[in-house]
C-alpha cells in the first residue's frame, strides 16, 4: 500500500495506524524537519503511546553541522534530534534531520527525511542494508564513486584490475554526470562490507586522483556548493536561454542558502543589458558566445 497524507497530525495518525495493522514493514518519508508542520516524530510517537526526549548524540551533530557552516542554528531545529524509547536514530549524512528506526511488537517502521538527496542516500547507505541483513543475515552494501574528463573505455582499462573481483564487485557505467564506479560487498555487518570496499576504493582512488569528483547521491551543485561554504565564499549567477535550469540545478543541493545569492533570468538583449552586459558585446559577439558569457 502507498498512501499519501498533509501536514495534519490527526491525519498521520490515522494513517499511521492503518499501515500498523495491516503491515509488518512501513517506510514514511517527509516531516521530520524543524517547523511546526513537520509532524511526522510527534504523529508516530502519539501512535505508539511513547513520549520524545532528545537524543543528545543526535542533537550535537546537527549544531556540529550548523557550526562547520557558519551559520547560526535555529532552537527549532533541537526538535529534529527528538526520538521515542522504541526508535534508533539514523544518521543524515545529507541533512540535519536524522531518520528513525522503529522495532515494537513485531513490526518494523523507517521514517526518513523527505528531501530526494538526503532520503536516497539514508536509504542506500542506512536503511537498506538493515533490511538486506534482517532477511539474508548478511549485508549488501555499496558505494559509488563519480569520474569526469576520462572516456569510459579509458577508465576502464585503468581499473581492470579490479573488475573480476567477487566480492567486492565493481561496476563501470556510463551517466549523465561522468563515470560511476560501483562498489558492491557482502559481508556480515556493515561495518565489515565497508572495510572491504575501503581497501579497493583506496587503491582506485591512487589510480584516478583528482578525476574522481564525488560518490553516491554527491551531484555536481552539491559537491561545488560544499567548497564554497567551506571556503566562506557565496554564488549568483546571470542566465539567458535556460529558462532558469542553472539556479534551479543549484538550488537542488542542501544547504544551498549558506552560498547561494540569487539569479537573474533574462530572455531578451534589453534584459542583460539592463542587468549590466555591455550592448556592444552582444551586438559585435552575438547573444550567445563566450564574450558575452564572460562580460
Amino acid at each position: 500500500w502507498i498512501s499519501q497524507v498533509g501536514d495534519n497530525q490527526t491525519r498521520l495518525v490515522e494513517v499511521l495506524k492503518r499501515a500498523w495493522q495491516r503491515s509488518d514493514l512501513i517506510l514514511t518519508t517527509g516531516g521530520l524537519g524543524p517547523t511546526e508542520d513537520d509532524l511526522t516524530r510527534e504523529a508516530i510517537a502519539e501512535m505508539l503511546g511513547e513520549e520524545l526526549r532528545i537524543d543528545s548524540a543526535s542533537e550535537q551533530r546537527i549544531r556540529e553541522r550548523f557550526t562547520r557552516r557558519g551559520i547560526k542554528m535555529a532552537p527549532s531545529n533541537i526538535k529534529q534530534a527528538a526520538v521515542i524509547p522504541s526508535a534508533k536514530a539514523i544518521h543524515n549524512a545529507r541533512g540535519t534531520a536524522p531518520g528513525w528506526w522503529v522495532e515494537k511488537d513485531g513490526h518494523i517502521l523507517m521514517a526518513m527525511p523527505g528531501p530526494p538527496g538526503e532520503m536516497h542516500h539514508m536509504w542506500h547507505t542506512e536503511v537498506l542494508p538493515r533490511l538486506h541483513q534482517r532477511a539474508t543475515g548478511a549485508i549488501i552494501f555499496s558505494k559509488t564513486l563519480k569520474v569526469f574528463g576520462l572516456p569510459e573505455g579509458t577508465v576502464g582499462e585503468l581499473v581492470s584490475p579490479f573488475l573480476s573481483s567477487a566480492n567486492p564487485t565493481l561496476g563501470v557505467y556510463a551517466k549523465a554526470d561522468g563515470i560511476h564506479l560501483r562498489f558492491a560487498a557482502k559481508a556480515q555487518s556493515q561495518k565489515q562490507a565497508e572495510e572491504m570496499i575501503a581497501q579497493g576504493e583506496a587503491r582506485v582512488r591512487s589510480i584516478l586522483g583528482e578525476a574522481i569528483w564525488g560518490t553516491d547521491n554527491d551531484t555536481l551543485a552539491s559537491v561545488v556548493g560544499h567548497v564554497l561554504a567551506e571556503k566562506g565564499l557565496s554564488l549568483a549567477v546571470m542566465e539567458y536561454c535556460t529558462g532558469g535550469l542553472l539556479t534551479a540545478t543549484i538550488t537542488d543541493a542542501p544547504d544551498v542558502s549558506a552560498y547561494f545569492k540569487g539569479g537573474l533570468i533574462a530572455r531578451s538583449n534589453e534584459a542583460l543589458i539592463a542587468y549590466g552586459v555591455d550592448a556592444g558585446f552582444i551586438y559585435d559577439y552575438g547573444i550567445i558566445s563566450p564574450e558575452v558569457a564572460q562580460a
